[in-house]
């Protein structure tokens, strides 16, 4: 029987090249799959080249439909492939839920895949030819991209940029572009391919070398600024990784065991740094109803002039729920409070909660309030700290307020709800990226993740490995002056997006001359 004539799953698999040319949008699945691989923690670069299939498909598409529907399976296979350990926290949560699995993890990238959809129907309508279609689909999907992270509260997960984090060389393109920049570049440098495919070998070529010469002038910036970026004289900090186990996290009786391993892990090496940093939530209790409790917690961990940063569920005085970090010197007098902006819609909480009666084993029975202001904590000896709680910082471009800079960050999260996935490597990798673009030291308290902490260009200070309970001491790194994305901040970005509309309306024209 002819291969056309039989349905694609009774074709052996080594018919998987045919299949994918009958049917365009199970091979651009599988092409939005095989292109995730590029994203942390694997970093294989060049699995990217895998989004040139969608991108022929949809530029040689009949109609902006059908254009659309293609983008929407290669954004579904990118995003399943990817995200697909945010399930793990419906088995975390409770063993039973294994069967809504498979609807968390497609829905949640059907609704993520959707902005690409919209982005290849744009493109096919914006082009004329292959060529400007594909330019513009670069354009497109940038725009998506940018979009992703600001609409319903924003989910900018696993960009295409974050390609970029191969290289310690590439990755300070981001102090440049930022995500959304590496965005535009990291399309250009997939799309190479189809290019090269419709007889555009000339922009192929320069744009495959792109990367190359981003990393090279990456290598140079860090030899200019490596001896302007040295810890030498810088006071040390102490992070501390619990690694408590997500299900036994809120137990009462086990409490007291998780705070001894807290204050044994801040004091198992001597001397104890005067800043010592607990990770999100790390004081399973209120402040307000166990004062005392508090008090002897943070002296017993901290040196007799230290102070301890932790997160802490906080209730004000009008009994709104608060996710919190809070400073106290050693004598547990209480010298700021953050109350965390960005909240996780499902974790934090529930739109609609009222129409999903199951939701509260994940979420609990009650909605955390966000903050309203973004306060930094000013850190004796060691400066201006500004507070990032859980997923705040993975929002490019908002995780400072540029009229009131702070000296370092602290992101104070708890990965346990993903186990040992590629969940806490992605969120890491988005942390060193902040740390990049913003030329800023970022210290990273994990519960149960990855711990650690980044120079401002993004070099590793040191690092707790995922799942291990320990604690590690790093140097407090002086900020740059400034970095260009700090200045700019999405500027660059705009202007590659308006040259890539401009180029690919050029290109259309051109063409058509041509016809």
């Amino acid at each position: 029987m002819r291969f056309w004539k039989q349905p694609f799953w009774k074709q052996p698999f080594w018919d998987i090249p045919k299949v994918m040319r009958r049917y365009p949008h199970i091979g651009s699945f599988i092409a939005g799959c095989v292109a995730s691989l590029c994203l942390p923690p694997l970093g294989l670069i060049f699995t990217i080249f895998a989004l040139s299939f969608p991108a022929l498909k949809a530029v040689q598409a009949p109609n902006a439909f059908r254009a659309a529907s293609i983008w929407m399976a290669a954004g579904l296979g990118w995003f399943v492939f990817s995200t697909y350990w945010i399930s793990h926290s419906l088995f975390v949560a409770d063993p039973r839920l294994w069967i809504a699995m498979p609807f968390v993890v497609f829905g949640l990238a059907a609704v993520l895949a959707s902005f690409w959809a919209v982005a290849g129907w744009a493109a096919w309508r914006c082009g004329h030819t292959a060529q400007g279609r594909l330019i513009w689909l670069v354009a497109m999907l940038g725009v998506a991209e940018f979009a992703r992270g600001f609409v319903a509260t924003g989910f900018p997960w696993n960009a295409p940029g974050y390609l970029f984090s191969f290289d310690l060389g590439a990755l300070q393109a981001a102090s440049w572009f930022g995500i959304y920049g590496l965005n535009i570049i990291a399309l250009l440098f997939a799309f190479s391919l189809a290019l090269w495919r419709v007889a555009a070998r000339q922009i192929a070529l320069v744009l495959l070398i792109v990367p190359l010469l981003l990393s090279l002038l990456g290598i140079v910036r860090i030899d200019y600024l490596q001896d302007v970026v040295t810890p030498d004289s810088s006071p040390s900090v102490r992070i501390v990784q619990p690694s408590v186990m997500q299900q036994e996290k809120w137990q009462r009786s086990r409490r007291s065991a998780h705070l001894q391993r807290l204050v044994d892990l801040s004091t198992q090496k001597v001397p104890v740094p005067r800043l010592v940093i607990w990770p999100e939530t790390a004081f399973a209790g209120f402040a307000s109803q166990e004062p005392n409790l508090l008090r002897q917690t943070v002296a017993s961990a901290t040196p007799f002039d230290g102070y301890l940063l932790t997160g802490i569920p906080r209730l004000d005085d009008q009994d709104r729920l608060f996710n919190a970090a809070v400073l106290h010197s050693h004598d547990g007098a209480l010298k700021a409070v953050y109350d965390k902006r960005h909240l996780v819609p499902f974790g934090e909480y529930v739109p609609f909660r009222s129409l999903l009666p199951f939701i509260d084993v994940i979420a609990g029975p009650r909605d955390f309030s966000a903050g309203t202001t973004n306060k930094l904590f000013d850190v004796p000896g060691f400066g201006k700290a500004q507070i990032l709680i859980c997923y705040e910082v993975i929002f490019s471009g908002t995780v400072i307020d540029r009229n009131n800079k702070p000296d370092f960050i602290v992101n104070l999260t708890n990965d346990g709800w993903f186990g040992h996935t590629a969940g806490p490597w992605q969120h890491l990798a988005q942390s060193q990226m902040r740390a990049v673009e913003e030329g800023m030291t970022m210290f990273r308290a994990a519960n149960a993740g990855i711990s650690g902490a980044f120079d401002p260009l993004g070099r590793p200070l040191g690092q707790i490995g995922l799942g291990i309970a320990d604690s590690i001491d790093v140097k407090a790194v002086a900020p740059l002056a400034s970095t260009l994305f700090a200045k700019m901040g999405h500027l660059l970005f705009f202007c590659l997006l308006f040259l890539n509309a401009g180029f690919a309306h050029w290109l259309d024209r051109r063409l058509d001359r041509r016809r």
